[in-house]
Formats: C-alpha cells, sequence, structure tokens
C-alpha cells in the first residue's frame, strides 16, 4: 500500500546543464521514498531539461516552465502554489541530497510542536575541479538560535531548508519586494521573514550538499554586498526601527557585527 507523501521537493532551475540531472538522481536515491518533486525551469536555454527528461516522467514529479525568466523566488513560488504535502524542501540543482536526507528530516518534524517553521542540519561544501577531482571539502555546522536578533547577527543560512507548508505559505512564500525583485538571496530574504512567525530547528547532521563552481550566484560580490545590506535594513525596520547596523566590510563583502540601539545613538 502507497504511503501518503509528508513532503515536496522544489527545485528551481535555470540553465544548470548536466548538474540538474544529478541534483534529481539524490531525490531518486533517498531511502524515504514516497516524496513528491516539482521542478521549475526558470525558461532556460540550455540542454539541462532534456538531460532529466527520463526522470521527469516518473508520476511523483510535475515539470513546470515559466515563460520567461523571472528569477529564483518567484521561481520558488511558482512550486509552492503547487505543494499539497505539510512540508516542502529547496534543493538547488546543482547541489546534493545525502542519502538519508528527507527520511531523517521528516522523523525529527514528527516530534516538533507546531510553531517550528523550518527544520535545517549541517552542509557540506565541496569544489570539484576540472579533471573531476575534489578540490575541497568543507563541513559547515549550523546552531540553534534564541531569537530573530540572534539569527540576523549570526550571519548564517540554513541548510539544508525544510519549512513547514502551512507557515511558508502563511507568509506569502519567498519575498520579491527587494530591488532585484528576489533574484538574488532567497533563502535569507525569506528566513527573515520566517523567523517574525515561527521558531527554528536544527539537527547536528550533515544533510545538504552544496556545489562551490564560477557560475554560483553568491560570486556576484557588489550585488550580494548590496542585497545584505537592504535585506538587514529592511528586517530591523519590520522589527520595530529600534536598532541601526553595524556592518563589517572586508574584501568586498559585508557582514552585521553589532546593534545599536537607536535611542543611544541620538
Amino acid at each position: 500500500m502507497r504511503m501518503e507523501s509528508e513532503v515536496t521537493i522544489i527545485i528551481p532551475t535555470y540553465n544548470a546543464g548536466g548538474f540538474l540531472k544529478e541534483a534529481i538522481l539524490t531525490v531518486f536515491r533517498q531511502t524515504y521514498e514516497h516524496w513528491k518533486l516539482i521542478v521549475v525551469d526558470d525558461a532556460s536555454t540550455d540542454e539541462s531539461i532534456a538531460l532529466a527528461k527520463p526522470y521527469l516522467a516518473d508520476p511523483r514529479v510535475t515539470y513546470m516552465c515559466n515563460e520567461r525568466n523571472v528569477g529564483q523566488s518567484k521561481t520558488m513560488n511558482v512550486g509552492l502554489a503547487a505543494v499539497t504535502t505539510p512540508y516542502v524542501i529547496q534543493l538547488d540543482a546543482d547541489d546534493w541530497f545525502f542519502p538519508y536526507t528527507l527520511e531523517v528530516l521528516l522523523a525529527e518534524a514528527c516530534k516538533q510542536p507546531e510553531y517550528v517553521g523550518l527544520i535545517s542540519g549541517n552542509i557540506n561544501s565541496i569544489s570539484i575541479n576540472p579533471s573531476g577531482g575534489l578540490f575541497f571539502n568543507i563541513v559547515t555546522k549550523n546552531r540553534s538560535f534564541r531569537d530573530k536578533y540572534d539569527f540576523l547577527l549570526s550571519n548564517m543560512s540554513q541548510w539544508p531548508r525544510f519549512y513547514r507548508t502551512s507557515t511558508l505559505k502563511a507568509i506569502g512564500g519567498w519575498p520579491t519586494d527587494d530591488p532585484y525583485e528576489g533574484r538574488y538571496m532567497e533563502d535569507k530574504r525569506v528566513l527573515m521573514r520566517l523567523i517574525e512567525v515561527s521558531h527554528f530547528h536544527w539537527i547536528d547532521v550533515p544533510l545538504y550538499i552544496h556545489r562551490r563552481h564560477h557560475h554560483n550566484q553568491t560570486n556576484l560580490v557588489d550585488i550580494y554586498r548590496e542585497i545584505t545590506e537592504w535585506n538587514i535594513r529592511d528586517a530591523l525596520k519590520r522589527w520595530g526601527d529600534e536598532f541601526e547596523p553595524v556592518f563589517l566590510r572586508h574584501n568586498g563583502w559585508i557582514k552585521i557585527v553589532d546593534l545599536q540601539h537607536k535611542s543611544l545613538s541620538n
């Protein structure tokens, strides 16, 4: 007897080449088999969809295609609108799951109260050189957060991002009201909104593999510096506009290092 699906994976993809097929394969190799997968193509012009086509025919997979390129957040929201499972998780088209990722996350989700809107673990970042060899493999540990300000000051994202669907839909999905309409840093933008209304839960297990390569959006240092500062200031304004952020700038990057209460700075 087939079990009811509890989780949907959304893969947003744009000109991902052979990476997309590899990402999908890590879904098919999950120890938890009753998943649903939504692949949302943001108007790709390369061969990536053709390479992944054999997997798109599986009844667990839904393929959607934007008429024009709209960026990461709007693409994720297209997929979210079609999600009917209690949980949803993002998998970027150039990244991987461990075989046990969904099974571990679902088991943990069953233990959590309704106010937990997101579950995450640790991340392996890898880089593969042109000959196919592993250039580096760095494990980054996540942590728990006391409140939204603790998360803000951590300068961290979450990996993977395993959302309670109802909570994610309640905040309107991925925000698109920034200067780039959600094209960049969609993770931190939605997390800043989510932590306003829910708690994050972390488990100390590696659950996600991030591939570093020269096409990563985060290589756009100037844009990411701008959107990082914009996102922080936008969040603080929503949270009562009590604090002025103190930033550290280094080698083109920016991070928040402190909060100064506005009443003390006047």
